[in-house]
């Protein structure tokens, strides 16, 4: 459903008079990919860029106005969209020189819009060329008076308190290897490519886009592990936002519109990350929710997200599987998935799980081997999730070509993360999920952005998950099979 703009944006003061100073005007995230078609008010992108406009005439000049912010080459398609979903006029306004973003007629400008949109692009260069300037001042002016400030895919990334923008190409892979890759700092001096003093139009949070066909899921730990290790702010959230995904923030209140998920990674409980140049990260205790369509979470509190209509609640019955014996998984050789309690059918479509045949298989595991290989990394985390989503009560693994699982026979219920001897590829780290204490779950109703073709597979939701960056030899720790938990060797 369309969403009407609403005029007015003033907070009311304890005399009943309105107050001089507006409420800060909606925040609108994307995780990127193509908005849908011009004209169609059920499109995720209309529902979602709709949100924008909430604010209404915020400059009292009785036209409602929106700038299309970029670095690059415009096009009239995006301003004819915000013109479709009810603004009065929609311009581009291109900003590529840092002399041009400091130009006092780039404030000026501003200060005419009701709201701005960033377009995608690279967020390590809008950072070069926009921050500390009057144009960053402008947009938080522009927020600040009641505007709305919405972004795609790196235009959502700029506007997080910590934002990743460092021009580098990182890849969850990278950082799984080695906890502190290069592809973490700033291509152009070499120092940390996370930033805390850009816009910062959500605080407390890093955004990643593109989240799941991408597989940037150990991506954002690594960030998030950055952030943590350098700074160790009081509150931090990462955000991973899906293709054709996003989220409408009213103050800390954030709703979440789209065909994908977004997913919360809250290191709030977790234990320090080990960071150790060369060597595999090692992180332990996360929590991760994942959203689909309709649900609801703050900010403030993100550990009590609302799961969307319809959701069914679930409850692992406690039971747990038998620990039997030394146990094996290459990351690299495909068949070994079948040493799993569940297998996810790699069989192109449509999705399904069956159980695993190589006996005796790791009781209530789900294996996706070679999971980070870059042509089918989004379809490998979305199986897995929604593998997850049809038995609640198992743990996930995510093992890369680089790593491999073992248990011994002295510790018959701890199977450790190490490296794969067989694999030319570095060590790289375990993902593991652990779904015990998920209370709710739904599918989204449209196909993920990583199905393969036919339309089988879903986005889940799914509520109160637990992650692990898994590599004993680092940090010392395996993975129960029974107590469903990370312990010291």
């Amino acid at each position: 459903m369309l969403i009407v703009p609403l005029l007015g944006c003033t907070a009311p003061d304890p005399s009943g008079d309105t107050a001089a100073v507006p409420t800060p005007g909606v925040v609108v995230l994307a995780g990127g990919g193509s908005e849908g078609d011009d004209g169609d008010p059920e499109a995720w992108s209309a529902r979602l860029y709709a949100a924008l406009l909430e604010g209404g005439d915020v400059t009292g000049d009785g036209r409602v106005r929106v700038g299309v912010l970029s670095t690059a080459e415009e096009s009239d398609w995006l301003p004819g969209y915000f013109e479709g979903l009810g603004a009065d006029e929609a311009v581009n306004v291109r900003v590529s020189t840092r002399s041009q973003a400091d130009a006092s007629s780039v404030a000026s400008s501003l200060a005419d819009f009701d709201a701005v949109f960033l377009k995608g692009g690279d967020q390590g260069e809008y950072y070069d060329l926009w921050n500390d300037t009057a144009l960053d001042a402008a947009l938080l002016a522009l927020r600040a008076r009641g505007g709305g400030i919405g972004g795609t895919s790196a235009g959502a990334m700029s506007q997080a308190e910590w934002a990743f923008a460092g021009g580098e190409d990182l890849v969850s892979a990278d950082v799984l290897q080695d906890a502190r890759t290069p592809y973490l700092d700033d291509a152009s001096d070499g120092g940390s490519g996370v930033h805390g003093d850009f816009l910062g139009t959500v605080p407390g949070v890093v955004i990643d886009t593109h989240f799941t066909v991408r597989g940037r899921l150990g991506r954002l730990c690594g960030i998030l592990a950055r952030v943590v290790d350098e700074h160790a702010p009081a509150g931090l959230l990462g955000i991973g936002l899906d293709e054709q995904t996003g989220v409408v923030l009213r103050g800390t209140a954030a709703e979440v519109i789209g065909v994908g998920a977004v997913s919360l990674v809250d290191p709030s409980e977790a234990s320090a990350p080990v960071r150790e140049s060369g060597l595999p990260l090692g992180w332990s205790g996360l929590r991760l929710s994942r959203l689909t369509d309709g649900a609801r979470f703050d900010l403030a509190n993100p550990g009590a997200a609302e799961a969307p209509p319809g959701a069914e609640v679930v409850a692992w019955d406690g039971s747990a599987g038998e620990a039997d014996g030394e146990w094996y998984a290459d990351g690299d050789w495909l068949p070994h998935e079948e040493r799993f309690a569940v297998v996810v059918d790699r069989s192109p479509e449509p999705f399904a799980t069956r159980a695993g045949t190589d006996l005796p298989v790791l009781s209530d595991g789900i294996g996706v081997l070679d999971a980070h290989d870059a042509d089918r990394r989004g379809a490998n985390e979305e199986a897995l999730f929604r593998a997850l989503h049809d038995h609640v009560g198992h743990t996930g693994f995510l093992v890369g070509e680089g790593g491999s699982l073992q248990r011994a026979e002295a510790e018959p219920s701890q199977v450790a993360a190490i490296d794969n001897p067989e694999s030319d590829e570095p060590a790289t780290a375990t993902l593991v999920v652990d779904s015990t204490a998920v209370t709710a779950r739904a599918l989204a109703p449209l196909p993920s952005p990583s199905d393969t073709g036919d339309g089988s597979l879903h986005a889940a939701t799914l509520l109160g998950l637990r992650l692990h960056v898994l590599y004993t030899p680092v940090a010392g720790e395996s993975y129960d099979t029974v107590t469903r938990s990370v312990v010291a060797e």
